[in-house]
Protein backbone atom coordinates (compact mmCIF):
# COMPACT_ATOMS: atom_id res chain seq x y z
CA UNK A 1 0.00 0.00 0.00
CA UNK A 2 3.06 2.40 0.76
CA UNK A 3 6.26 2.47 2.35
CA UNK A 4 5.72 0.78 5.53
CA UNK A 5 9.20 0.92 7.19
CA UNK A 6 9.47 5.02 6.32
CA UNK A 7 5.55 5.38 7.79
CA UNK A 8 5.61 3.45 10.80
CA UNK A 9 9.24 2.50 11.95
CA UNK A 10 10.04 -0.72 13.14
CA UNK A 11 7.47 -3.78 12.66
CA UNK A 12 7.49 -6.16 15.21
CA UNK A 13 7.27 -9.79 14.11
CA UNK A 14 3.98 -10.16 13.60
CA UNK A 15 3.58 -8.05 10.88
CA UNK A 16 6.31 -8.64 9.18
CA UNK A 17 5.21 -12.16 9.09
CA UNK A 18 1.79 -11.24 8.04
CA UNK A 19 2.79 -8.74 5.48
CA UNK A 20 5.27 -11.52 3.91
CA UNK A 21 1.93 -13.45 3.81
CA UNK A 22 0.16 -11.07 1.82
CA UNK A 23 2.54 -10.34 -0.24
CA UNK A 24 2.52 -13.89 -1.13
CA UNK A 25 -0.78 -14.17 -1.83
CA UNK A 26 -1.02 -10.84 -4.07
CA UNK A 27 2.10 -12.51 -6.24
CA UNK A 28 0.10 -15.81 -6.92
CA UNK A 29 -2.83 -13.58 -8.04
CA UNK A 30 -0.98 -11.47 -10.02
CA UNK A 31 -2.02 -12.60 -13.48
CA UNK A 32 -5.38 -11.94 -12.97
CA UNK A 33 -6.98 -8.68 -13.80
CA UNK A 34 -4.66 -6.17 -11.75
CA UNK A 35 -6.72 -4.81 -9.04
CA UNK A 36 -6.25 -4.61 -5.00
CA UNK A 37 -9.78 -4.85 -3.73
CA UNK A 38 -9.99 -1.97 -0.80
CA UNK A 39 -9.03 -3.00 2.62
CA UNK A 40 -8.33 -6.66 3.61
CA UNK A 41 -10.26 -9.91 3.07
CA UNK A 42 -12.03 -10.78 6.68
CA UNK A 43 -10.38 -14.13 5.73
CA UNK A 44 -7.33 -12.93 5.32
CA UNK A 45 -6.63 -10.32 7.43
CA UNK A 46 -3.16 -10.56 8.38
CA UNK A 47 -1.53 -7.53 7.09
CA UNK A 48 -2.69 -4.71 9.55
CA UNK A 49 -1.79 -1.49 8.66
CA UNK A 50 -0.40 -0.16 11.97
CA UNK A 51 2.86 -1.14 14.87
CA UNK A 52 2.50 -1.46 18.80
CA UNK A 53 3.06 2.54 19.54
CA UNK A 54 1.51 3.13 22.57
CA UNK A 55 1.78 5.90 25.37
CA UNK A 56 1.93 4.88 29.35
CA UNK A 57 -1.45 6.04 29.69
CA UNK A 58 -3.11 4.12 27.23
CA UNK A 59 -1.25 1.05 28.86
CA UNK A 60 -2.76 1.31 32.08
CA UNK A 61 -6.26 1.72 31.29
CA UNK A 62 -8.98 0.88 29.17
CA UNK A 63 -9.43 4.30 27.51
CA UNK A 64 -8.92 2.55 23.60
CA UNK A 65 -11.55 4.57 21.43
CA UNK A 66 -11.34 5.53 17.89
CA UNK A 67 -9.33 8.98 18.50
CA UNK A 68 -6.77 6.54 20.92
CA UNK A 69 -6.32 4.05 18.25
CA UNK A 70 -5.38 6.90 15.55
CA UNK A 71 -2.82 8.18 17.52
CA UNK A 72 -1.77 5.79 19.74
CA UNK A 73 -1.31 2.65 16.63
CA UNK A 74 -0.38 5.37 13.52
CA UNK A 75 2.44 7.38 13.25
CA UNK A 76 1.61 10.70 12.03
CA UNK A 77 -2.07 10.45 11.53
CA UNK A 78 -4.03 13.22 12.40
CA UNK A 79 -7.86 14.53 12.33
CA UNK A 80 -9.95 17.76 12.68
CA UNK A 81 -11.15 18.97 16.02
CA UNK A 82 -14.06 18.45 14.93
CA UNK A 83 -13.74 14.38 14.48
CA UNK A 84 -14.25 14.32 18.50
CA UNK A 85 -18.22 15.55 18.27
CA UNK A 86 -18.93 12.94 15.35
CA UNK A 87 -17.45 9.80 17.63
CA UNK A 88 -20.94 8.10 18.74
CA UNK A 89 -20.60 6.24 22.29
CA UNK A 90 -23.95 5.40 22.70
CA UNK A 91 -24.51 2.99 19.41
CA UNK A 92 -27.96 0.96 19.59
CA UNK A 93 -26.77 -2.46 18.77
CA UNK A 94 -28.22 -5.90 19.43
CA UNK A 95 -26.78 -9.51 19.21
CA UNK A 96 -23.44 -10.59 19.08
CA UNK A 97 -23.01 -12.86 21.58
CA UNK A 98 -21.85 -16.46 21.50
CA UNK A 99 -21.15 -19.03 24.54
CA UNK A 100 -17.34 -17.95 25.25
CA UNK A 101 -17.38 -14.00 24.11
CA UNK A 102 -19.58 -11.30 23.91
CA UNK A 103 -19.29 -8.38 21.54
CA UNK A 104 -20.44 -4.67 21.86
CA UNK A 105 -19.72 -1.60 19.98
CA UNK A 106 -17.72 0.65 22.22
CA UNK A 107 -17.53 4.18 19.89
CA UNK A 108 -18.20 4.35 16.11
CA UNK A 109 -17.78 7.10 13.53
CA UNK A 110 -19.95 7.28 9.94
CA UNK A 111 -18.69 10.08 8.34
CA UNK A 112 -20.32 9.89 4.30
CA UNK A 113 -16.92 8.23 3.15
CA UNK A 114 -15.69 5.51 6.09
CA UNK A 115 -16.56 3.64 9.22
CA UNK A 116 -14.69 3.26 12.12
CA UNK A 117 -15.96 0.61 14.90
CA UNK A 118 -14.23 -0.23 18.23
CA UNK A 119 -15.82 -3.17 19.42
CA UNK A 120 -15.29 -5.01 22.34
CA UNK A 121 -14.95 -8.81 23.03
CA UNK A 122 -15.75 -9.85 26.47
CA UNK A 123 -14.85 -13.30 27.69
CA UNK A 124 -17.52 -14.95 29.44
CA UNK A 125 -14.70 -16.54 31.70
CA UNK A 126 -11.70 -14.77 33.55
CA UNK A 127 -10.06 -17.85 32.53
CA UNK A 128 -10.10 -17.03 28.64
CA UNK A 129 -7.56 -15.70 26.77
CA UNK A 130 -8.45 -14.16 23.80
CA UNK A 131 -6.61 -13.72 20.49
CA UNK A 132 -7.41 -11.70 17.30
CA UNK A 133 -7.74 -13.04 13.36
CA UNK A 134 -4.24 -13.66 12.40
CA UNK A 135 -2.89 -14.20 16.25
CA UNK A 136 -1.56 -17.73 17.18
CA UNK A 137 -0.44 -19.09 20.00
CA UNK A 138 3.27 -19.43 18.86
CA UNK A 139 3.55 -15.78 18.72
CA UNK A 140 5.50 -13.60 20.92
CA UNK A 141 3.07 -11.96 23.66
CA UNK A 142 4.18 -9.24 22.67
CA UNK A 143 2.24 -9.04 19.89
CA UNK A 144 -0.92 -8.67 22.30
CA UNK A 145 -0.62 -4.51 23.03
CA UNK A 146 1.04 -2.50 25.91
CA UNK A 147 -0.03 -4.48 28.33
CA UNK A 148 2.76 -7.01 27.34
CA UNK A 149 5.78 -4.57 25.80
CA UNK A 150 7.99 -5.93 28.37
CA UNK A 151 6.94 -9.06 28.49
CA UNK A 152 9.10 -12.18 26.89
CA UNK A 153 7.67 -15.81 25.55
CA UNK A 154 5.00 -17.01 23.51
CA UNK A 155 1.33 -16.14 23.69
CA UNK A 156 1.06 -19.80 25.10
CA UNK A 157 3.44 -19.28 27.26
CA UNK A 158 1.50 -16.58 28.78
CA UNK A 159 -1.35 -18.81 29.10
CA UNK A 160 0.32 -21.63 30.39
CA UNK A 161 1.70 -19.42 33.04
CA UNK A 162 -1.60 -18.10 34.03
CA UNK A 163 -3.39 -21.26 33.13
CA UNK A 164 -5.49 -19.82 30.95
CA UNK A 165 -7.77 -20.76 27.60
CA UNK A 166 -6.73 -19.43 24.48
CA UNK A 167 -10.03 -18.07 22.78
CA UNK A 168 -9.89 -17.47 18.94
CA UNK A 169 -11.90 -14.49 18.34
CA UNK A 170 -12.70 -12.48 14.61
CA UNK A 171 -14.86 -9.79 13.76
CA UNK A 172 -15.72 -7.98 10.76
CA UNK A 173 -18.60 -6.01 8.62
CA UNK A 174 -20.73 -8.74 6.72
CA UNK A 175 -20.39 -8.32 2.92
CA UNK A 176 -17.38 -5.74 3.10
CA UNK A 177 -13.73 -5.55 3.33
CA UNK A 178 -12.13 -4.08 6.15
CA UNK A 179 -8.82 -3.32 7.75
CA UNK A 180 -8.64 -4.85 11.50
CA UNK A 181 -6.15 -3.90 14.50
CA UNK A 182 -6.84 -5.16 17.67
CA UNK A 183 -4.71 -5.25 21.35
CA UNK A 184 -5.65 -7.20 24.62
CA UNK A 185 -6.91 -4.49 27.73
CA UNK A 186 -5.99 -4.75 31.19
CA UNK A 187 -9.58 -6.63 32.19
CA UNK A 188 -8.89 -9.42 29.44
CA UNK A 189 -11.04 -7.42 27.20
CA UNK A 190 -9.79 -7.62 23.75
CA UNK A 191 -10.72 -4.55 21.32
CA UNK A 192 -10.55 -4.41 17.79
CA UNK A 193 -10.89 -1.13 15.80
CA UNK A 194 -12.50 -1.64 12.09
CA UNK A 195 -12.29 0.47 9.32
CA UNK A 196 -13.81 0.12 5.73
CA UNK A 197 -15.67 2.08 2.81
CA UNK A 198 -19.25 3.52 3.01
CA UNK A 199 -21.49 3.44 0.04
CA UNK A 200 -24.88 4.33 1.39
CA UNK A 201 -25.72 8.00 1.68
CA UNK A 202 -28.97 7.85 4.08
CA UNK A 203 -28.71 9.54 7.74
CA UNK A 204 -28.93 6.25 9.47
CA UNK A 205 -27.47 2.87 8.38
CA UNK A 206 -28.02 -0.13 9.81
CA UNK A 207 -24.81 -2.42 9.51
CA UNK A 208 -24.01 -6.01 10.57
CA UNK A 209 -20.94 -7.27 11.70
CA UNK A 210 -19.92 -11.00 11.83
CA UNK A 211 -18.67 -12.32 14.80
CA UNK A 212 -16.91 -15.90 15.55
CA UNK A 213 -15.06 -17.51 18.43
CA UNK A 214 -13.87 -20.73 18.57
CA UNK A 215 -10.90 -22.86 21.05
CA UNK A 216 -7.28 -23.85 19.63
CA UNK A 217 -6.63 -27.20 19.52
CA UNK A 218 -3.35 -29.26 18.84
CA UNK A 219 -4.80 -33.36 17.94
CA UNK A 220 -4.59 -33.63 14.74
CA UNK A 221 -7.25 -34.10 11.71
CA UNK A 222 -9.74 -32.28 9.55
CA UNK A 223 -11.41 -29.91 12.50
CA UNK A 224 -8.28 -28.21 12.56
CA UNK A 225 -7.14 -25.36 10.67
CA UNK A 226 -3.78 -24.00 11.07
CA UNK A 227 -3.82 -20.01 11.50
CA UNK A 228 -1.74 -18.59 8.56
CA UNK A 229 -1.81 -21.11 6.23
CA UNK A 230 -5.58 -22.21 6.10
CA UNK A 231 -4.54 -26.05 5.84
CA UNK A 232 -5.33 -28.69 8.17
CA UNK A 233 -3.58 -28.96 11.52
CA UNK A 234 0.06 -31.10 10.69
CA UNK A 235 0.10 -34.10 13.02
CA UNK A 236 3.29 -32.46 14.76
CA UNK A 237 0.37 -30.90 17.10
CA UNK A 238 0.80 -27.53 15.86
CA UNK A 239 -1.96 -24.96 17.00
CA UNK A 240 -5.31 -24.51 15.06
CA UNK A 241 -8.79 -23.42 15.17
CA UNK A 242 -11.35 -25.94 16.22
CA UNK A 243 -13.43 -25.60 13.37
CA UNK A 244 -16.06 -28.10 14.66
CA UNK A 245 -16.89 -26.34 17.66
CA UNK A 246 -16.62 -22.79 16.31
CA UNK A 247 -19.46 -20.35 16.79
CA UNK A 248 -20.82 -17.53 14.65
CA UNK A 249 -22.58 -14.48 15.87
CA UNK A 250 -24.07 -11.11 14.57
CA UNK A 251 -24.03 -7.97 15.87
CA UNK A 252 -26.42 -5.37 14.79
CA UNK A 253 -26.00 -1.73 14.96
CA UNK A 254 -27.48 1.52 14.13
CA UNK A 255 -25.40 4.14 13.53
CA UNK A 256 -25.64 7.77 12.31
CA UNK A 257 -24.23 9.10 9.74
CA UNK A 258 -22.56 12.48 10.05
CA UNK A 259 -21.68 12.93 6.21
CA UNK A 260 -18.94 14.94 4.52
CA UNK A 261 -17.99 18.73 4.81
CA UNK A 262 -17.09 18.96 0.77
CA UNK A 263 -16.17 18.12 -2.39
CA UNK A 264 -14.36 18.95 -5.48
CA UNK A 265 -13.42 17.55 -8.70
CA UNK A 266 -10.65 17.48 -11.39
CA UNK A 267 -11.16 20.19 -14.60
CA UNK A 268 -9.15 18.12 -17.04
CA UNK A 269 -7.33 15.30 -17.97
CA UNK A 270 -3.66 14.46 -18.06
CA UNK A 271 -1.86 11.29 -19.58
CA UNK A 272 0.98 9.69 -17.63
CA UNK A 273 2.54 8.55 -20.99
CA UNK A 274 5.84 6.86 -19.23
CA UNK A 275 2.73 3.76 -17.97
CA UNK A 276 0.27 4.26 -20.60
CA UNK A 277 -3.00 5.87 -18.50
CA UNK A 278 -4.86 8.37 -18.76
CA UNK A 279 -5.90 10.28 -15.49
CA UNK A 280 -9.71 11.19 -16.31
CA UNK A 281 -11.00 13.10 -13.09
CA UNK A 282 -10.19 13.31 -9.69
CA UNK A 283 -12.95 14.07 -6.92
CA UNK A 284 -11.66 14.55 -3.39
CA UNK A 285 -14.40 14.61 -0.56
CA UNK A 286 -13.39 16.08 2.88
CA UNK A 287 -14.53 15.12 6.41
CA UNK A 288 -12.97 16.06 9.58
CA UNK A 289 -11.77 12.44 10.13
CA UNK A 290 -9.77 12.76 6.22
CA UNK A 291 -10.05 13.71 2.87
CA UNK A 292 -11.01 11.19 0.57
CA UNK A 293 -9.49 10.42 -2.91
CA UNK A 294 -10.83 8.91 -6.08
CA UNK A 295 -8.63 8.75 -9.22
CA UNK A 296 -10.13 7.44 -12.01
CA UNK A 297 -7.67 6.39 -14.81
CA UNK A 298 -8.26 4.60 -18.11
CA UNK A 299 -5.74 2.36 -20.08
CA UNK A 300 -4.68 4.12 -23.19
CA UNK A 301 -1.21 2.53 -24.25
CA UNK A 302 -1.48 -1.14 -23.28
CA UNK A 303 1.92 -2.27 -23.87
CA UNK A 304 3.21 0.66 -21.25
CA UNK A 305 0.56 -0.58 -18.70
CA UNK A 306 1.46 -4.04 -18.86
CA UNK A 307 5.05 -2.91 -18.02
CA UNK A 308 3.85 -2.11 -14.64
CA UNK A 309 2.45 -5.50 -14.16
CA UNK A 310 -0.53 -4.42 -12.27
CA UNK A 311 1.86 -1.96 -9.91
CA UNK A 312 0.73 1.39 -11.17
CA UNK A 313 -0.64 3.59 -8.02
CA UNK A 314 -0.98 6.98 -7.15
CA UNK A 315 -0.15 9.66 -4.65
CA UNK A 316 -0.07 12.94 -3.61
CA UNK A 317 2.82 15.30 -2.98
CA UNK A 318 2.54 18.89 -1.65
CA UNK A 319 4.62 21.49 -2.93
CA UNK A 320 8.12 20.16 -1.98
CA UNK A 321 7.17 17.42 -4.17
CA UNK A 322 6.89 15.38 -0.84
CA UNK A 323 4.14 12.80 -0.23
CA UNK A 324 1.40 14.05 1.48
CA UNK A 325 0.63 12.87 4.64
CA UNK A 326 -2.28 9.34 5.02
CA UNK A 327 -5.61 10.00 6.21
CA UNK A 328 -7.59 8.30 9.37
CA UNK A 329 -8.64 5.52 6.86
CA UNK A 330 -6.76 2.34 6.34
CA UNK A 331 -9.30 1.37 3.89
CA UNK A 332 -8.58 1.91 0.33
CA UNK A 333 -6.76 0.38 -3.05
CA UNK A 334 -7.31 0.08 -6.87
CA UNK A 335 -10.63 -1.49 -8.76
CA UNK A 336 -10.91 -2.79 -12.14
CA UNK A 337 -14.20 -1.19 -13.44
CA UNK A 338 -13.38 -3.20 -17.00
CA UNK A 339 -10.39 -4.10 -18.99
CA UNK A 340 -9.25 -0.52 -19.50
CA UNK A 341 -10.98 1.67 -16.65
CA UNK A 342 -9.59 1.56 -13.13
CA UNK A 343 -10.54 3.33 -10.01
CA UNK A 344 -8.00 4.30 -7.14
CA UNK A 345 -9.10 5.21 -3.66
CA UNK A 346 -6.80 7.04 -1.45
CA UNK A 347 -7.03 9.10 1.95
CA UNK A 348 -5.38 12.03 2.80
CA UNK A 349 -4.76 14.34 5.83
CA UNK A 350 -7.76 15.60 6.85
CA UNK A 351 -7.57 19.65 6.49
CA UNK A 352 -10.55 22.55 7.09
CA UNK A 353 -10.54 22.89 3.44
CA UNK A 354 -9.97 21.19 0.02
CA UNK A 355 -7.20 22.34 -1.95
CA UNK A 356 -8.11 24.43 -5.62
CA UNK A 357 -4.64 23.04 -7.16
CA UNK A 358 -3.18 19.08 -6.61
CA UNK A 359 0.34 17.41 -7.60
CA UNK A 360 -0.47 13.42 -8.77
CA UNK A 361 2.47 11.42 -8.87
CA UNK A 362 2.08 8.03 -10.74
CA UNK A 363 4.30 5.53 -9.17
CA UNK A 364 5.06 1.34 -8.82
CA UNK A 365 3.92 -0.58 -5.77
CA UNK A 366 6.25 -3.26 -7.01
CA UNK A 367 9.39 -1.68 -7.80
CA UNK A 368 9.13 1.75 -6.27
CA UNK A 369 9.77 3.34 -9.22
CA UNK A 370 8.01 6.45 -9.69
CA UNK A 371 6.23 7.55 -13.29
CA UNK A 372 4.98 11.01 -14.53
CA UNK A 373 3.99 14.10 -11.82
CA UNK A 374 1.02 16.48 -13.27
CA UNK A 375 -0.64 19.61 -11.90
CA UNK A 376 -4.75 19.39 -11.50
CA UNK A 377 -6.71 22.59 -11.01
CA UNK A 378 -9.80 21.46 -8.68
CA UNK A 379 -13.22 23.06 -8.69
Amino acid sequence: MRNIKNAFGQADDRFVANVNQTLADIQRKKERKPMTKRGLRLAAVAAFLCVVFIGTALAITNTWGILDFLRGRRIDTKVLPEAADIVQKDVAQEGGQTELVTFTVREAVLDGQNYYIVVDAKPSSPDYLLLGPDAAPSDPIVNMGPLFSDKTGTIADYASEKKKEIIHTSVGATGGNCSIDFLLEDDGTLTYMLNGSYTGDSADSTMELTCMTAPFTTHDGNDAIDMLTGKAATRDGNDGIDMLNREFATLSVKLKNTGTKDTVTSTAPATYADCGVRVDKITLTGSAMAIYANVEFTVIDEEKYAETDGGLRFEFLDKNGERLPDGAASSGGTEAVDDTHYTQQISIQASETLPEVIVLRGFNCWEKNKYETHTFEMK
